[in-house]
């Protein structure tokens, strides 16, 4: 896409039409010197007073001058966002014609046709001039705040979709810089394990030279003869078989290696060393209880004749241990680490989405079909908005504030949001028998348990169907299988069952490992059983499953009982108060500007919103009794949230200052009242709290503890 237009400077238009009444009208609508309008019957005033949106309207007169404007536009890297043509233009080929050209020289560019006449066919001009969602249809005499709409709503259109375009390319970008990292790092890997057998050649070559030493070495040693029999091992491959060297010396090779019930399982991987050559193998040999590095050296006479082979068996179990741990971690750390950058961007996205989706729910009308489909977009922002919150939490290490709920009534609202996912050849029933379900846990990680295990089910009925049965029961002293329960031996069961094709034997100790797993890539991170598993330790409970070759599979989750939660007082669903006063509203991002400007303004206040910090600090500078309220976010360029609030309040140390913020590792709530700031809110913030936090702010009030 060539050009970029920052969003201060006017959104440039292209009108073509033969008629010169027409352009001029155009002109008047799109870029009027003065309220044309104001007095006129249905025009007048506020409609189109103070336009949001600055346009530069180029005006044609015929086809072929609009696609040279197109044209010479797209050489000066100052593309049209949108462009109004004339079907028929004579003399020239029209409007159409013009269309197609210009759609094949920008494939950006919003297309309005405008037409007088009734008999064009809309599908024929979609069929000639594609994408369908960058063509539009007029036609005359349309209402000039027709036309002002179209423009606004086509430019915003076109600046929201280049702004993806250049959004999706940073990231690609990113992905290319992270996958050369990860090459870099594999070649360093490579040059270590390189190093490594380098090293243990050396350290094989060191046993046969210090022979003298054998029976004083920590490690195993035990010299296979040319008849696989043993000839000699010192005393910590004795002490480890729990048998004098005496008697062993003289049996065959499996009695060290080979446990009765497995005959020839290690000893033949054993015996393939014994070649005349130098081996290093890492093995687990039940027998000698571990895993061990073993290493071959060949034992020769003066005449380099084959004598026997030295087994040199190193013991790594701790180690391999270690490594695993190590790697987990490693991880962990890098998942909280990815959590903690991408936290402020991914609450600015949700901001803009809850809302427009706010703004979009005021003004439908109730119980209708869009207020309902926006109340399920509100829900599920606020169902990102706490898995955010969990990331974070976890990234950081804390834990968050457990409180005794009921899980029956969690249960039946996280399968209202499942079935909205889950195909429909796949049936949902849930199974919740009477008795207590009160547990000391934090509602979104209960819920992540129930999501997780339900997706996992889901995915394995996908290509078959079934049923998914979620069921939840009180399990009786004596049958509850969690140790050390407070509550005289009863648990809470919540079990998730599937028709599916089950779980295989050889990977049913595995699936709850962290980052084990069987989709394909696209599918999934398989980190969905092991985040359940490391829930449900968390709270003190267990975990296991049940599963047959083709007889589905059974997780069942066991829970400690706390004392029976009460209801929750229900939250009378009230109007956000609306109040009087100047507010300055500041946020880099200008989406979430204009949004909160108009949700300010929605509730009665006058509001100036600015995306550039320093400006906005010379707003105050220059008049500090000009606002009432400053409302700002922390992680801006140039200019954090803290810094402006600080010369803000040296300017006007009486001026109430709200904070928004999505994620920061150096602002909390302490150290913002520490500054002076009346209250700290995390994004994405909902109306209704914005709104409570403005009139305490107002109203004196420092924020809760």
């Amino acid at each position: 896409m060539a050009g970029k237009q920052t969003t201060n400077e006017p959104m440039r238009l292209l009108v073509a039409d033969d008629e010169p009444r027409i352009l001029d009208l155009f002109t008047e609508i799109l870029c009027p010197a003065e309220d044309v309008f104001d007095g006129l019957d249905g025009l007048g005033g506020t409609a189109l007073a103070a336009p949001e949106t600055r346009f530069d309207l180029t005006c044609c007169r015929q086809g072929e001058e609009a696609v040279a404007a197109v044209a010479a536009a797209i050489r000066a890297h100052r593309p049209y966002a949108a462009a109004f043509l004339d079907v028929r233009m004579p003399p020239g080929r029209g409007g159409l014609v013009a269309a197609e050209e210009i759609r094949a020289m920008d494939p950006w560019v919003q297309i309005v046709v405008v037409t007088a006449f009734t008999d064009v066919d809309p599908a024929a001009i979609a069929a000639r001039v594609p994408p369908a969602d960058k063509l539009l249809y007029i036609q005359k005499p349309f209402h000039p705040q027709e036309i002002r709409q179209f423009a606004t709503s086509l430019c915003a259109k076109w600046r929201a979709e280049r702004d993806f375009t250049a959004l999706k390319n940073r990231l690609e970008t990113l992905v290319s810089e992270r996958t050369a990292a990860l090459a870099g790092a594999n070649r360093k890997l490579t040059r270590e394990i390189e190093e490594r057998e380098r090293i243990n050649a050396l350290i094989a070559t060191a046993k046969r030279e210090w022979e003298g030493t054998f029976d004083s070495v920590q490690d195993m040693i035990v010299v296979i003869d040319r008849e696989c029999t043993v000839r000699r091992l010192n005393l910590a491959m004795a002490h480890r078989l729990g048998l004098p060297p005496r008697e062993v010396v003289g049996r065959e090779c499996s009695f060290l290696f080979d446990t009765p019930q497995h005959p020839g399982e290690r000893s033949a991987e054993i015996l393939a060393m014994t070649d005349g050559r130098y081996h290093s193998r890492e093995l687990s040999i039940p027998r000698l209880r571990g895993e061990f590095l073993v290493t071959a050296s060949p034992l020769t006479q003066a005449d380099d004749a084959p004598l026997a082979t030295v087994f040199v068996a190193h013991d790594i179990t701790e180690r391999k241990h270690l490594e695993q741990r190590l790697r987990q971690s490693q991880k962990m750390e890098a998942i909280g680490t990815l959590a903690g950058g991408i936290a402020h961007d991914f609450n600015n996205i949700l901001g803009i989405i809850m809302g427009f989706a706010e703004m979009i729910e005021g003004d439908a009308e109730p119980d209708s079909t869009v207020a309902r489909r926006v109340g399920h977009i509100l829900s599920a922002c606020r169902r990102a908005r706490d898995l955010v919150l969990q990331i974070l939490s976890f990234s950081r290490q804390t834990e968050p504030g457990a409180a005794a709920l009921r899980v029956g009534p969690l249960v039946k609202e996280t399968l209202k949001l499942l079935r909205a996912t889950v195909p429909n050849s796949i049936a949902i029933r849930d199974v919740i028998r009477p008795g207590r379900d009160a547990v000391l846990a934090e509602p979104t990680q209960i819920q992540q348990i129930i999501m997780n295990l339900c997706t996992n089910a889901a995915q394995a009925m996908r290509d078959t169907g079934g049923v998914l049965e979620v069921g939840l029961e009180e399990l009786p002293q004596g049958a509850c299988p969690i140790r050390g329960n407070a509550l005289a031996g009863a648990c809470l069961r919540l079990w998730v069952r599937d028709t599916g094709p089950g779980i295989p034997a050889d990977i049913r100790e595995r699936i709850f490992d962290p980052f084990f797993t069987t989709k394909k890539p696209g599918e999934g991170t398989g980190m969905g059983l092991s985040v359940a598993h490391g829930v449900v330790r968390k709270y003190h409970g267990d975990i296991r499953v049940k599963s047959e070759p083709g007889a589905g599979a059974t997780f069942e989750v066991f829970l400690p009982l706390a004392a029976e939660a009460g209801e929750a007082a229900a939250v009378p669903d009230l109007p956000p108060h609306r109040g009087r006063g100047r507010i300055l509203f500041v946020d880099d991002e200008a989406a979430l500007a204009e949004i909160g400007r108009e949700i300010l303004e929605s509730l009665g206040y006058d509001v100036r919103a600015e995306t550039d910090p320093r400006r906005a600090l010379g707003l105050v500078r220059a008049d500090p009794a000009a606002f009432d309220l400053l409302v700002t976010d922390q992680n801006m360029p140039g200019l954090t949230g803290a810094d402006l609030a600080r010369e803000a309040l040296a300017a006007r140390p009486d001026l109430p200052v709200l904070m928004l913020t999505g994620f920061s590792e150096t602002m909390s709530r302490e150290n913002a009242r520490a500054i002076g700031i009346r209250d700290m809110l995390l994004k994405p913030v909902l109306r209704r709290d914005l709104a409570a936090a403005i009139e305490a702010a107002l109203r004196g009030e420092d924020a809760q503890q």
